[in-house]
């Protein structure tokens, strides 16, 4: 786990640097201050490789405390188990993200980009938006959605002028918590 994280990090790091998104933004992160960047492209492949690979104990120490809902991380895996079965599933799994933008918001950082997910077999592709956050000296996910649905298609990041239908309130715990707790 540990060298396919470290191998993750080295070509996120060389290709966002160089990447011209189709946003035409030259570095999904330029938003972000400069010495906080390379700190959360390490952490943005470890959420998306720790979702995909559903190992749900580790993602906790990703998520946000506002993301968290107050749960512990025992409550926290049973949310997302009980959320991300392979024959019923209530949310996607979400399998690959590309950046292509970063926005500031209220408590930290909309970031959006290309993304893949599955739910019950099927596969679904489209602009995603996460919700990162820096706290505890690290940064941190609230969590994670397509912006439309139908799925946005990610070509319309190629128009610098694209902006998300809705904007994201990211004031709660994370949908699989709060379905969990009530």
């Amino acid at each position: 786990m540990k060298l396919r994280t470290a191998v993750a990090v080295t070509i996120l790091s060389l290709v966002i640097p160089s990447m011209s998104p189709a946003g035409g933004v030259s570095e999904p992160f330029s938003n972000i201050p400069a010495e906080q960047r390379e700190a959360l492209a390490k952490r943005l492949v470890a959420y998306v490789e720790v979702y995909r690979d559903r190992k749900w104990n580790k993602l906790y120490d990703l998520i946000s405390d506002i993301g968290k809902g107050g749960v512990d991380r025992k409550t926290f895996v049973a949310a997302m188990k009980a959320e991300h079965g392979k024959d019923f599933a209530q949310m996607p799994d979400l399998l690959e993200f590309k950046p292509d933008r970063t926005e500031k918001n209220d408590d930290g950082f909309e970031i959006y980009g290309c993304g893949k997910a599955q739910r019950e077999g099927m596969t679904f592709n489209g602009i995603v938006v996460m919700h990162a956050v820096l706290e505890h000296d690290d940064w941190s996910f609230t969590g994670w959605t397509f912006t439309e649905f139908p799925n946005e298609p990610c070509k319309a990041l190629a128009d610098p002028r694209w902006q998300p239908g809705n904007r994201m309130k990211w004031k709660g715990a994370m949908e699989e918590v709060a379905h969990f707790k009530s």
